[in-house]
């Protein structure tokens, strides 16, 4: 079966892909194809992408479409492809839909220190680095809808949500592959998955599952603390989660958990 990664810009997701390419998967990026073109135009990914988000309001579609209809191909004539791509989880036929989450924080953070973007993308400090990217990212949102009429940072698209913040890419890769198992055997359809050490435990509630409350692409427990507390004294790296309600996280806020609820 093949799979399609994604996930917020800093997330580790190609470096989670490399990973699962030792495991025998093949892997089709296409992060790195406009990268390549943001430097053969001498311009930084996010002028790219405002420059290619301009043309297609004008009708210009021809580095979309190029993707897009690369990524279908493949899907169709091979297996075990890893589609390291921000919207294969809408092309590739029958992959399994992985998103991958990570505090906005730390994503600028690797981001900043990553020497392999150095030569496509730099930032004055690490803050701006965070500003620019909440800038691509809610210009990606909004490109998407206009051609597509989808919302890519709507998790409800995608069959594995999976936090990176406190996880390495060869954990997330084995927790991947592990679900995937899962899945085609039809133990779930969608699920959502936390680092533990991640959710900030303001509840004393216990339940049967643990519940949290989402703003901002943060999470607070709702319920099931002894869950919890047993998942951080066991050092779980993921806990399966259930979102019990959102909130607006103003201006720095993206991605919409608000159908997962």
């Amino acid at each position: 079966m093949n799979i399609s990664i994604t996930g917020n810009l800093g997330s580790g997701k190609s470096s989670v892909a490399k990973i699962l390419q030792k495991k025998g998967y093949e892997i089709f990026s296409t992060g790195k194809v406009f990268r390549e073109l943001a430097m053969e135009k001498g311009v930084s990914v996010e002028e790219f992408n405002r420059q290619v988000n301009e043309a297609a309001s004008r009708g210009d579609r021809s580095v979309d479409k190029m993707i897009d209809d690369t990524t279908t191909r493949i899907s169709e004539e091979r297996d075990n492809v890893v589609f390291d791509s921000r919207l294969a989880w809408h092309f590739a036929v029958k992959s399994f839909k992985v998103f991958v989450i990570t505090d906005i924080n730390e994503s600028s953070r690797r981001v900043f220190h990553d020497s392999v973007r150095a030569n496509s993308e730099s930032y004055a400090s690490q803050e701006a680095c965070k500003k620019a990217l909440i800038n691509r990212q809610k210009l990606e949102t909004v490109r998407y809808k206009e051609i597509y009429g989808i919302d890519y940072y709507d998790m409800s698209n995608y069959n594995l949500v999976i936090e990176s913040t406190n996880a390495s890419p060869e954990e997330i890769a084995q927790e991947i592959l592990d679900k995937m198992k899962a899945y085609q055997n039809g133990t779930f359809d969608k699920l959502m998955e936390l680092n533990p050490s991640s959710i900030k435990a303001e509840a004393e509630t216990d339940a049967d599952c643990i519940m949290v409350d989402e703003k901002g692409g943060t999470f607070s427990l709702h319920a099931g603390k002894a869950l919890l507390d047993t998942a951080l004294r066991q050092n779980d790296k993921f806990v399966t989660v259930k979102i019990a309600k959102t909130q607006d996280g103003g201006e720095d806020s993206f991605m919409d958990f608000s159908k997962m609820v």
